[in-house]
């Protein structure tokens, strides 16, 4: 049934509009710019900012939350609305009007930079930096709730919270403990859609630039499947632009000696993890087995669902295998003291920071990775040494551990690491390979994805499921026999890691869904598309690990999971 139509008039232009929906939507719809600053698209607004103001008959009201009404006359940039504007930018802007993320905001919105602070700044507080992936200086928040909104909403974790009443309301944590102290399993969703910089990344910059300075370290830095695809909207590229040779470029300017792929550490994760379905279904094991690659998620089932660990894969992460080959397969390779080597992941991830500190993660007698930097961290180390990234000569990544399949670069999307593993388990158990090895049913942004394949005389039950809340609802029907899953993807952020805590902003659904398809655009390229097919891969199991799962395999590429439900 056709929604009824509400006439209204905006800038003086008559306009019909299907009823329900906000003023702020239909003025987009007809190329009429409203500036927003707690507005995100994903989630529901608030209109806590007031920057997006308009005047409406006379009265001042905010576009986001109010929907539009029959007889409304509407002026978006009036004299009135212009002052209005102004005072709530100042206001919400004097904690923080030298911020990247604010300024970043104000050309995005193109709006004046602020060239005078009317308004004095609240009381410093004392940054929360108690935890390895993540810091919050809350006397930059505004009190938008986007942060809360994600947290409780898109992933079920409740970490963060509105805390005391009237003019004492801030954003903080239950009963004022560090945010270490609480559920939050680092996903950094909060800091994804933080408009302020309250909520960012724990910042290990100045770490890598002292390394890159020291003639006696040999540093390499490895970079996920994720950043090629967004990496260039942070120097004002369209949203999916792949972007790889350039990144590689960039990195060596920077003056990393070695510029890996993690593309390389997801193929061998898929010879470890695909063989290990197929032991599991063969020999009974605990099933189904949940996918192992993304550690929110890992600290997620941790905390909320401790029993239910053996149903994780044991595999570690892409990057955290390839900081366990470099320091034992690539040293000896090339005779280098692994005491010598520092190993930078450059991740859309926040969590990847904690994880890399797990003392599970030090397989090669060394912690295994040293530095994890998010792209926007990458970013902004490009632009201190002021790389020019648009006009860099295309380069390749180094050999060995730069040669990677389709496989691996898919890992970044939703339903990637499924694919992939459906790829290598049919040569596995067949020792043919897939005449169409495009198995599109687990792809897209479906929040959660069910399908069954065939494979040989072995029938797959799959569930791919992206976002914890929606994860929680897959863990519950495992948890009450409600299923018959052999294998299941959790990926913690939305999207996957294109959608990771680390990544550009914005980062809303629609620019995830452009990254995804510069993903599977860059997998077509490979000339190989599998992870068994990669010949880097066949030599470092012939040369070095022998056979999946076997003795050596298992101790550098395997790991444990802990019960942190005390926690809660």
């Amino acid at each position: 049934m056709e929604s009824k139509k509400i006439k209204l008039i905006i800038n003086g232009k008559k306009i019909s509009a299907p009823a329900g929906q906000t003023i702020l939507e239909v003025a987009k719809k007809n190329n009429i710019k409203i500036p927003t600053l707690c507005y995100h698209e994903d989630l529901k607004p608030e209109g806590r900012c007031g920057v997006c103001g308009v005047e409406v008959n006379g009265q001042i009201m905010t576009a986001c939350n109010n929907k539009i009404k029959a007889g409304m006359i509407i002026k978006t940039n009036s004299k009135k609305v212009q002052e209005y504007r102004k005072i709530n930018i100042q206001l919400v802007g004097c904690n923080f009007a030298r911020e990247d993320a604010f300024k970043k905001w104000l050309k995005m919105e193109n709006l004046p930079d602020i060239d005078e602070l009317r308004f004095k700044p609240k009381t410093k507080e004392k940054i929360d930096c108690s935890a390895c992936d993540i810091t919050i200086d809350f006397s930059k928040c505004i009190l938008c709730g986007r942060c809360i909104q994600k947290c409780r909403d898109v992933q079920s974790v409740n970490a963060i919270c509105f805390a005391q009443r009237a003019n004492a309301l801030k954003v903080g944590t239950s009963f004022d403990k560090n945010i270490i102290q609480t559920t939050c399993v680092g996903c950094g969703q909060c800091a994804l859609v933080c408009p302020t910089g309250a909520i960012k990344e724990r910042d290990y910059i100045s770490e890598v630039e002292k390394a890159l300075a020291d003639k006696k370290k040999h540093v390499i830095i490895q970079t996920a499947p994720s950043l090629r695809v967004a990496l260039g909207e942070e120097f004002d590229m369209p949203a999916g632009t792949l972007v790889t040779k350039k990144m590689v470029s960039a990195l060596r300017k920077l003056g990393f000696d070695k510029i890996f792929d993690t593309d390389f550490g997801a193929d061998i994760t898929i010879m470890e993890e695909a063989n290990e379905l197929i032991e599991r279904i063969q020999k009974k094991k605990t099933m189904p087995m949940f996918t192992s690659c993304c550690p929110g998620w890992v600290n997620f089932l941790e905390t909320f669902y401790p029993k239910m660990r053996k149903h994780l894969s044991t595999c570690k992460s892409p990057h955290q295998m390839f900081g366990s080959i470099v320091k034992t397969y690539y040293a000896r390779k090339f005779g280098i003291n692994p005491k010598d080597i520092i190993v930078v992941s450059g991740m859309p991830c926040t969590a990847k920071k904690y994880e890399a500190r797990r003392k599970e993660m030090h397989s090669s007698g060394y912690q295994d990775v040293d530095y994890v930097l998010t792209t926007r961290e990458l970013a902004k180390l490009i632009k201190k040494r002021k790389i020019n990234f648009a006009k860099l000569e295309d380069q390749e990544f180094d050999m060995p551990l730069g040669e990677s399949s389709g496989g691996g670069v898919i890992f970044g999307a939703s339903g990637g690491v499924m694919e992939s593993a459906i790829r290598t388990a049919h040569y596995i158990l067949t020792g043919k390979e897939l005449k169409n090895i495009e198995y599109t049913a687990v792809r897209g942004i479906q929040k959660i994805k069910k399908a069954t394949i065939k494979i040989g005389n072995l029938k797959l039950n799959l569930a791919v499921v992206h976002g914890l809340a929606n994860a929680r609802k897959i863990l519950e029907e495992v948890k009450s026999k409600k299923c018959n899953y052999h294998f299941i993807e959790v990926m913690a952020c939305p999207g996957g890691c294109i959608g990771g805590g680390g990544q550009p902003q914005p980062t809303t659904m629609a620019i995830i869904k452009k990254r995804a398809d510069a993903i599977y655009q860059q997998d077509k390229k490979q000339k190989f598309r599998q992870a068994h097919n990669n010949p880097q891969i066949q030599q470092l199991y012939q040369k070095f690990l022998g056979q999946p799962l076997g003795k050596k395999a298992h101790k550098l590429l395997h790991t444990t999971y802990r019960d942190k439900s005390k926690r809660i």
